[in-house]
């Protein structure tokens, strides 16, 4: 396409492809799709409406645009539906009568097919195909928003409820531990989804350009999830469609390559990707000696259409972290390798046009050796040898059937799985240490457990549409562990969602459910003495949202959230400060054993929904999250306040420009104060009474594509926490001489990074 002709179709507001003798008949219609929307036609659309295995079944007359598009379609059943400026959904069903009377008239349009109605609330969908109003960002927002090494769950971070400290890659979500977030791609669960785990965790084992599509659970995700207990974070990996598949990155985080096609005619695609991180030489150009954090990632995917009706597919995800780091003062060396592979196979088959079938096989193995000293001159020695392998076998099955009335959904899991641990530490202090009046302390630890056995679950639930209003979904999910050795029983969790369409433009929402977390077979908590594994965790979820559409381009939603918590098992925090390398050696190191817990919620989300060529959108949250821990509500040491999330993005032509910022409630402190005793000694005040200063970070991200032959190259430019603002995570207390023959107590605090840079290129062709 030159650039007289691309000038034509803005100037003139249409769409067109090429005009060309191309045949269309038999192609995937998927692939036709992405050619119409690499022509300008932005279109939105899902696996469900339109499966892979879908194909044109007729040689159309129309040669381009939106004419093209709906005769392609109208043989599926499907058609177009206009969602704002220059943007079409694909939706089921005839295309609609003009509309005489006013527009709040709910039966002058037709509802939505069953299929694609979202009855949960508190779903997001980040670049997904979903037309309705539960999109948050479209793929070109995703892409543009300022995330750190151009990481792509770092979107989460910004959805209303989620808690950040702006570094790592984990988010709290409502108020939940990290760990309590499940993380699947193409379907299969990732049990170590990033890098550097003992680092921050700052980037995933996700490249950017296999992202096409990300599914967000905040809370009440239906019963096909199981195994977490606060949120999950479904990610589907982009389909090759034999043009432009083809790309190379370079900056100061990756070296990237991605390559993908299709093959047999188009029944057939392919996607292969590897990433190397560029830390290690950062550093040393940096002139700093802090340590060597490296690591890499790759994946491939085949998918094969064996019929219109049956589609094959192989999955392969492999990822390694080596990390060699000194902290700042040098009394802390830690070396740790940590290996992850994941492959899994898939196969799709529609039995007919109302049942679905579908199932995968997986092994995964999750490998660490860490290893480290502390040698601090003030009073304290520690070793640590880590090694820790876990193996899993998963067999999952799954049915969907239904029409537009009544579907159901039924499922089996199915894992088998071992591990082997070898940890052994020793850590010595002497009195005094790290405060006037301790006493010394001497701990060394020599665990070898091998746990081994199976995890089963199962799951079935019913949406049906009991009025053209009301839609309901009922689910109840069961699950059972035997490498455990517990006996914390079965778990059964029931889980309802309700949906009425209050208006044309207003749906109120309605979820409740119980959802159980078991300790993986990977989870042993062995650094701090734990050879054995504590009964699931529960949680129940309240959940009431409102939406409403204020104009055709602007939405807001409202949600209200109530977390129960029961049975949170123990663990282990560093009172002070989180950021080291080896946390089992450290003198602030507490248990904490929580018997409950309650999270209570209020969230607001405004945001443009057409983003052509402008797109903002502005969240607050208001959240409590508190345990009861010795019959006294604490503080969660994640808990944030109040939250203010917004971001505003603009693209022109070649330029893509987006600005995002963050404000929330300082996360919880523990005071300490010096007592007034000859002694000079330590009072540590309760846990988490108080709070650090308020975290803020502007984020923003530059880019501009230009043609470079029949290829495109884009340049990039990204900065996190532009104005350098000092966000602080720590503190450390030390007793000094005040210079008069009296002694003070000193705070000093350690802030998270600064700013942090990154630009590079990206070539695509």
């Amino acid at each position: 396409m030159n650039a007289c002709r691309a000038l034509l179709l803005v100037l003139a507001g249409t769409f067109a492809m090429e005009l060309s003798a191309a045949t269309y008949a038999g192609r995937p219609v998927r692939e036709v799709l992405a050619e119409l929307q690499r022509s300008g036609l932005t279109l939105v659309y899902n696996d469900v409406l339109v499966p892979a295995s879908m194909r044109v079944l007729a040689e159309p007359a129309a040669l381009s645009g939106l004419p093209l598009l709906n005769e392609i379609l109208a043989p599926h059943g499907l058609r177009t539906q206009a969602m704002g400026p220059a943007t079409w959904a694909v939706v089921a069903g005839q295309a609609p009568a003009p509309a005489t009377g006013p527009r709040d008239d709910a039966a002058r349009r037709p509802p939505a097919a069953l299929a694609e109605v979202v009855v949960t609330a508190s779903q997001y969908s980040l670049s997904g195909p979903d037309p309705e109003v539960a999109t948050f960002l479209t793929r070109d927002e995703l892409r543009s928003l300022p995330k750190m090494a151009d990481e792509p769950l770092r979107a989460v971070h910004r959805l209303p409820g989620a808690a950040s400290n702006g570094v790592s890659g984990l988010a709290h979500m409502r108020g939940g531990a990290e760990n309590e977030t499940q993380i699947l791609l193409d379907g299969m669960p990732l049990l170590e989804p990033f890098h550097l785990k003992n680092f921050f965790s700052p980037v995933s084992v996700l490249d950017a350009e296999i992202v096409d599509s990300l599914e967000v659970y905040a809370g009440g995700f239906p019963v096909d999830y199981g195994g977490r207990m606060s949120a999950v974070v479904d990610v589907r990996s982009v389909d090759p469609t034999g043009d432009e598949d083809y790309a190379l990155g370079l900056s100061l985080f990756h070296l990237s390559a991605l390559a993908g096609d299709t093959f047999a005619g188009g029944r057939g695609r392919w996607l292969v990707s590897g990433r190397r991180s560029n830390l290690s030489e950062v550093i040393e150009l940096a002139k700093n000696d802090f340590g060597e954090p490296r690591y890499l990632d790759s994946f491939l995917k085949a998918e094969y259409d064996l019929s219109d009706r049956t589609t094959v597919a192989g999955h392969v995800l492999f990822a390694e972290d080596r990390i060699e780091v000194n902290d700042k003062d040098a009394t802390e060396f830690a070396k740790t390798t940590d290996r992850n592979a994941y492959l899994w196979a898939t196969v799709e088959h529609e039995w007919s046009d109302e049942l679905l079938g579908r199932a995968l096989v997986s092994w995964t193995t999750v490998d660490k050796d860490r290893r480290g000293t502390v040698v601090d001159p003030a009073g304290a020695t520690g070793t640590v040898d880590d090694q820790r392998d876990s193996h899993i076998a998963l067999l999952r099955i799954g049915v969907e059937q239904g029409d537009d009335q009544l579907r159901w959904r039924a499922g089996l899991d199915a894992a088998w799985m071992y591990a082997e641990y070898t940890y052994a530490s020793t850590y010595q202090t002497n009195a005094d240490f790290p405060f006037p009046g301790d006493p010394p302390r001497s701990i060394q630890r020599e665990l070898a457990p091998e746990p081994d056995g199976t995890a089963t679950g199962a799951f079935v639930d019913a949406r049906w549409r009991i009025t053209d209003r009301l839609t309901g979904e009922l689910g109840l999910r069961w699950d059972d562990q035997t490498y455990d050795d517990v006996d914390g029983g079965t778990q059964l969790s029931p889980r309802a969602n309700l949906l009425y369409d209050l208006s044309p433009d207003t749906q109120v929402r309605a979820s409740w459910g119980r959802f159980h977390q078991a300790q993986g077979i990977n989870e042993l908590q062995v650094e701090d003495g734990i050879d054995t594994f504590f009964p699931p965790q529960r949680a129940d979820h309240l959940i009431l949202s409102v939406e409403h559409a204020l104009t055709e381009r602007i939405s807001a939603r409202v949600e209200a959230y109530y977390k129960d918590y029961d049975e949170l098992q123990p663990r282990y925090e560093n009172l002070f400060d989180p950021l080291v390398l080896l946390p089992e050696l450290q003198p602030d190191r507490i248990g904490v054993a929580p018997t409950g817990g309650l999270v209570r919620g209020l969230e607001l989300l405004v945001r443009d929904r057409t983003a052509q060529p402008w797109g903002w959108w502005l969240g607050y949250t208001w959240s409590r999250a508190t345990e009861t821990v010795d019959l006294v509500d604490v503080t969660r040491s994640w808990d944030q306040r109040h939250t203010w999330n917004g971001g505003v993005s603009w693209t022109e032509g070649p330029w893509d420009l987006a600005l995002a910022g963050t404000w929330h409630t300082g996360w919880p402190s523990t005071p300490a104060t010096l007592a007034p005793d000859p002694d000079a000694t330590i009072e540590i005040g309760p846990r988490n009474s108080t709070r650090y200063d308020s975290f803020r970070s502007v984020d923003l991200r530059a880019a501009y594509s230009f043609a470079l032959g029949d290829t495109r190259l884009q340049a990039f430019v990204e900065v996190v926490n532009l104005f350098a603002l000092k966000n602080p995570c720590c503190v450390e207390y030390t007793v000094v001489d005040d210079g008069a023959g009296g002694t003070v107590l000193r705070e000093d605090f350690d802030y998270w990074p600064r700013i942090v840079p990154n630009l590079g290129v990206i070539w695509r062709f």
